[in-house]
Order: structure tokens, then C-alpha cells, then sequence
């Protein structure tokens, strides 16, 4: 799904899913960027309006149609790559992709309410949000359960992608600690532009949308800028 119109734009946003996502759950935050700047949703196949696409059985797999469709729609852009939980593992492995195939530069990694992709799964944590949204009737639960299933049976070597990075995460996120993230840096190991902190949970990108895109803006504005010492930094 692409927002905007990509016409001459040197950049594109693009969002990666979290655990459980259907549809792209970033559409409100893409309506708040800036006209010029549009912002392509990667969404899961075998679900939503990619139910007929068979169903990715790994990371990898998810990640290697995603570099296929983005290679074909947004060829010698350059992109930004806004993932959280899950999506920030998406983001990871994305931007390795691009940097041995470089159809695609990468401007920039937003990694949102993760640690690590060498971190382990936190099980306890992850059984709780999952009952967490059982009880509330939430029809993607199964979704849910095989994204995090796909999550503990990923492996990586963690090699570093010398590209910039951003961290955004939910002051309150029970999951995730600001603090948790800066181990990101030794995998993405450009230039830190910053570390930027929400009101809210885990699911603080729901609610913060006018916040979240004045960041990513920012974030674009300095790629196209190299000299521009920073973003900013909260933490």
C-alpha cells in the first residue's frame, strides 16, 4: 500500500508491521507527513487484503518479498524504515537486504519498541500480551501467536549495517525499556540521530501519530542534509 504519490521524491518512508498487524497500522501517522514525502506500508501476506498470498513461514521469507516489492515500486529511492516490535527486526534485516543489493538506499532506521535482534524473546512478557488481546475478542490472535512464534525461531548473525539510526519507544512500555534499546547501536551503527521518548505503552504509535511524524520528518530532513549535526536526543 502506498500513500502519497511518489512522483520525483527522492524519499519514502516505509513502515514495517508489528506482531499480529492485519492491515498497516501506521495509515493515520503517513496522512500526517509531509505531501512530498510518501510512505509505503508493507504489509503481511496471507492476511487482510493479502489473504490469498501464502502465508511467509520465517522472517526471511517475510523480508525477502518485501525487498522484491519495494525494489519494484520505490527503485533509486531512498528509504526510511519505520518498524516497531516485530517490525523493528523487519526494518533490521530490510536494510541489510538493501545495503548488498542496493536497488533501494536506506536514509535512515526507526527502530520502535524493541531490543535487539539478538536478544531472546521475553516468553512471559509475550504470553501476556497475547492474553491481553484474547480477552478483548481480538480476532488476530492466531496472527499474533505465529508472528511471535516466527520471532523465537529467527536466527541472525547480527551483523552491523552502516546506516543511521533512530529509536523511538512508549515511556511506560512494560516490554521494552528506553534504556533496553541502545543495544541497537551495535547493530545499525551510523549516525545515532537520536533517541525519542512517547507518553504511552507498548502501543504508544497508536495515539501519537502527530508526534511520531514531525520525528520521522525531521529524521528525512537530515538525510538530505548531511551537514545537519542532529535530530535530536531525549535520552
Amino acid at each position: 500500500m502506498l500513500q502519497g504519490d511518489i512522483g520525483t521524491a527522492d524519499d519514502a518512508v516505509v513502515f514495517l508491521p508489528p506482531a499480529g498487524s492485519t492491515v498497516s497500522p501506521y495509515v493515520a501517522t503517513g496522512t500526517r507527513l509531509s505531501p512530498t514525502l510518501p510512505a509505503a506500508h508493507c504489509e503481511m501476506p496471507g492476511r487482510g487484503r493479502l489473504a490469498d498470498d501464502e502465508a511467509p513461514a520465517s522472517v526471511r521469507d517475510a523480508v525477502d518479498r518485501w525487498t522484491d516489492d519495494l525494489a519494484a515500486l520505490l527503485p533509486g529511492r531512498r528509504l526510511h524504515l519505520f518498524g516497531h516490535s516485530l517490525g523493528a527486526l523487519f526494518a533490521y534485516e530490510l536494510a541489510a537486504r538493501f545495503a548488498a543489493r542496493p536497488v533501494c538506499a536506506v536514509g535512515s532506521v526507526l527502530v520502535s519498541g524493541a531490543r535487539g535482534p539478538l536478544s531472546a524473546p521475553r516468553s512471559a512478557a509475550a504470553t501476556a500480551f497475547t492474553a491481553w488481546h484474547r480477552q478483548e475478542g481480538d480476532a488476530e490472535g492466531s496472527w499474533l501467536l505465529a508472528d511471535l512464534e516466527m520471532r523465537r525461531q529467527h536466527r541472525t548473525d547480527g551483523a552491523p549495517v552502516d546506516v543511521p539510526l533512530a529509536l523511538l519507544c512508549g515511556s511506560a512500555d512494560p516490554f521494552t525499556r528506553p534504556d533496553e534499546m541502545l543495544e541497537w547501536k551495535r547493530f545499525i551503527t551510523g549516525p545515532h540521530l537520536g533517541t525519542f521518548t512517547f507518553d504511552g505503552g507498548h502501543d504508544y504509535y497508536l495515539s501519537g501519530q502527530d508526534a511520531i511524524a514531525a520525528v520521522i520528518g525531521r529524521i528525512v530532513e537530515r538525510s538530505q542534509n548531511s551537514g545537519d549535526p542532529g535530530v535530536g536526543n531525549d535520552g
